[in-house]
């Protein structure tokens, strides 16, 4: 047995320790149901603001390149990094407020805080929705700690920055408020494209779902257009020797959008489990420009619209989400990362975490926010078989993908939205190292890598994903 064997299995009993005394204190509080809240008028209203979250660069501290290997310090910048928001009515005061921001992702713990600062404001109605998602870029700001300085055993330190996240949140706040009171009235239309050849994976997924969504708002006034746009590829393309700071394809997807044709663009990602954007030059930083100019010209390209009804219906649902990840277990015990845990007696580790999903119709288009990293066939199927899976077994003990549950194919899934707890890998394919769980990652019966699952919570995930939802659907109704 090496030292990596040994430590692994000191980190695992750690965490079954603290596991232990988590349970001490009596079972988790019960999540009670979420309600739909519903808004309807004659018409939408939507507003746009955007400001930069670039850290102090003449501070004298360290920042931490998120995404890729733990203590990547930040060197330099290739491109700035925004927040965003657009705010959502059907004429009513109250509404739902979607901020975006370039970063690789926020825990529930920050997101409450950021709803909190922005309700405390006093500049946004009572009653008003909010949700955030993160563009995920591998070479932003760590905003999630597990990115800081790695010990022996490749156990990272926290790398959030104080200070940092404090101004993160400020202007999210900012840009909140702004985009509420740039509200305008204007139709709201929904479109797609299929761009073929444009995503690439390490896991051999059967379908890419290679489709870029837009939600297109045309304000009544002439003004200035506003996209909500999602895609499922990661923007990670400067690879892991990048130490510059930069929004990856995002960003000059956005800033290619708002020269042709003047729209602002908030920006979320899809189902990106193991899932890239397709590299398009061996030079990584003209990759990261021609992936965005390749998405902004498929943007513009799209005819495939229908306007929606002006009317929303949003549900939220809290819900415990088991911890088997003794990793990521301990990096939050050391607190490099934000995390309230709760009994779960049936998880490995003891404790389960609190998370949500949000599910909604927006003028007939339903749309749901996924907190990690979900796996394209979790949402839209196309399971390995026992033959192609790694384990042997067949795609009969993974649950139902979620537009099955929906009853909606075209159901927009947007990840890292609200939360971030890593990877959702289907059971049949669900493989950790036999004696470093979590810790390393190890190949398959194909002899395939499988690195997912050292990032995911556990294999009950998906399973506990897809069961919050079908009780969604069936409160949602039509």
């Amino acid at each position: 047995m090496d030292i990596m064997d040994l430590a692994s299995k000191g980190i695992k009993k750690i965490t079954q320790n603290y596991g232990k005394k988590i349970n001490k204190n009596g079972p988790a509080p019960e999540i009670p149901k979420g309600e739909p809240v519903v808004f309807s008028g004659k018409s939408f209203r939507a507003g746009f603001s955007k400001a930069e979250i670039m850290p102090d660069l003449n501070s004298g501290k360290t920042y931490w390149i998120a995404g890729h290997g733990s203590g990547h310090k930040m060197e330099g910048v290739l491109s700035p990094v925004y927040t965003s928001a657009v705010w959502l009515d059907c004429g009513g005061e109250a509404g739902m407020l979607w901020i975006g921001a370039d970063i690789v992702g926020l825990t529930n713990v920050e997101v409450q805080q950021i709803r909190d600062k922005v309700m405390a404001s006093g500049k946004i109605p009572e009653g008003t929705v909010i949700n955030i998602s993160c563009t995920h870029s591998h070479s932003g700001i760590d905003t999630l700690g597990y990115w800081g300085k790695a010990n022996i055993l490749g156990i990272p330190s926290c790398g959030k920055d104080p200070d940092y996240m404090n101004m993160m949140m400020e202007k999210m706040v900012n840009v909140s408020c702004e985009a509420y009171a740039n509200r305008r009235d204007g139709k709201l239309y929904s479109g797609k494209i299929e761009l073929k050849d444009s995503l690439q994976t390490p896991r051999d997924i059967k379908d890419k779902h290679e489709i870029l969504y837009r939600l297109r708002f045309k304000p009544n006034d002439g003004s200035n257009e506003i996209w909500i746009m999602n895609f499922g590829g990661h923007p990670n393309s400067l690879g892991g020797g990048n130490r510059l700071l930069s929004g990856e394809y995002p960003y000059f997807m956005r800033e290619d959008i708002r020269e042709a044709t003047g729209a602002e663009v908030l920006f979320g990602i899809g189902a990106i489990g193991g899932m890239d954007v397709v590299h398009l030059d061996d030079d990584n930083v003209e990759c990261v420009k021609k992936q965005g100019k390749m998405l902004s010209e498929g943007a513009q390209r799209i005819t495939d619209e229908h306007e929606l009804n002006p009317e929303m219906k949003i549900l939220r649902q809290y819900f415990y989400l088991p911890v088997g990840n003794y990793v990521l277990t301990l990096l939050a015990m050391r607190h490099v990362m934000s995390f309230n845990a709760y009994a779960c007696p049936s998880s490995d580790t003891g404790i389960a975490m609190k998370t949500e999903l949000t599910y909604m119709s927006i003028g007939g288009q339903k749309i749901l926010l996924l907190p990690g990293e979900s796996f394209v066939s979790t949402v839209y199927g196309k399971y390995y078989s026992a033959e192609e899976s790694a384990t042997g077994r067949g795609s009969e003990i993974n649950p139902k993908p979620l537009v099955e549950i929906s009853g909606d194919r075209d159901m927009i899934v947007y990840g890292i939205s609200n939360d971030m707890t890593g990877y959702v890998v289907p059971p049949n394919d669900f493989v950790l190292h036999p004696t470093q769980p979590y810790l390393n990652s190890t190949r398959d019966r194909h002899d395939k890598k499988h690195y997912h699952e050292t990032n995911s919570m556990g294999y009950s995930a998906q399973k506990t994903i897809a069961d919050t939802f079908a009780g969604m659907v069936e409160s949602f109704g039509d």
